[in-house]
């Protein structure tokens, strides 16, 4: 699997997590914060994001689109 398709997988993961999130907040909204899944279709590569606020959630997301876009410009290395 290369960079992007890492990439891509782990937006995916994070993107469900959040869904997940927003729905448990709706319905207790401490248990939305920060807590282990219990849930079987959680990708075990993403248990982090379990962890994970709905604000750092959407924080992460925001990089990983960030950098997915930066790859997919040819941009591997933005400090170079």
């Amino acid at each position: 699997m290369d960079d992007a398709e890492l990439l891509r997988h782990e937006l995916r993961a994070a993107r469900d997590e959040l869904v997940r999130k927003r729905a448990d907040e709706t319905d207790d909204p401490i248990a939305a914060t920060s807590q282990l899944p219990l849930m079987p279709e959680r990708d075990d590569e993403f248990l982090r994001l379990a962890l994970m606020s709905v604000d750092d959630l959407e924080t992460h997301i925001d990089r990983l689109e960030r950098d997915l876009a930066d790859l997919e410009n040819g941009i591997d290395h933005p400090n170079d």
